[in-house]
């Protein structure tokens, strides 16, 4: 009875909460069974560890079921930077595409478990299956549009950054169906500074200034928006 309650209840790509956020987006029924097929799934990492290192051979592409991760970017010099927080349903592995080597190092923020399709069976699935293929181009591209993104922001004061960071990460809350006024921020401050560029005692100070306005709350790292509205104003300055 156990190991057949097991069986209906196990998360594949056809019942996950998560299949319209993540490689299965846009399939068919046929490619999403032949996907579930080759997906090794439930593989964890606790807080700090790495999901793979820069320099190492491709992996090929994971999916986040749970937990956030960071996307580390590391200079000749040895300085790190942050290129991106990576959420539930989001993608990571695409920058070891282009030469089959990782030139980031994904390290998780809090415990993860994630869904992993190696480099072979990417090989695989996007010679014979075009659907496959445009997906994963469609998912790389949206983080590309992402870093322009980013780009443009950099110029910005830092209640600007803080602002747009804070609404950011409450819109892909919300595309995922979780809370987009509650939620919790797994990333430090000094990760957020790094991410946007800016130290951590201006985040802290940019924080305080929200807090002061009402346009948020912060009690541990669980944060509440007040007021959206403000909130976007701020960004929009």
């Amino acid at each position: 009875m156990t190991s057949a309650l097991a069986k209906t209840t196990e998360v594949t790509c056809e019942n996950c909460h998560l299949d319209k956020l993540c490689i299965p987006k846009g399939l068919n029924r046929a490619d999403i069974g032949e996907l579930k097929l080759l997906v090794n799934r439930n593989n964890i990492r606790q807080k700090g560890e790495a999901i793979y290192h820069a320099g190492s051979p491709f992996r090929g592409i994971m999916a986040l079921r749970s937990g956030t991760a960071k996307l580390l970017a590391i200079d000749g010099a040895g300085n790190q930077t942050i290129v991106d927080f990576l959420l539930p349903g989001e993608l990571l592995g695409f920058d070891g595409i282009a030469t089959q080597l990782h030139n980031c190092t994904a390290i998780a923020l809090e415990t993860v478990n994630f869904c992993h399709l190696s480099s072979q069976r990417v090989d695989e699935l996007t010679t014979h299956n075009p659907g496959i293929q445009q997906i994963l181009l469609q998912r790389s591209c949206e983080q590309f549009d992402d870093k322009v993104q980013k780009m443009l922001l950099s110029r910005r004061t830092a209640e600007a950054k803080v602002a747009a960071f804070i609404l950011h990460i409450s819109e892909r809350l919300k595309a995922r169906g979780y809370s987009e006024l509650e939620f919790r921020l797994s990333m430090s401050r000094e990760d957020i500074g790094n991410h946007l560029g800016i130290t951590h005692e201006t985040v802290s100070r940019v924080v305080h200034a929200f807090q002061s306005l009402e346009l948020i709350e912060i009690k541990a790292k669980q944060l509440k928006i007040r007021d959206k509205k403000k909130l976007f104003s701020v960004y929009e300055e």
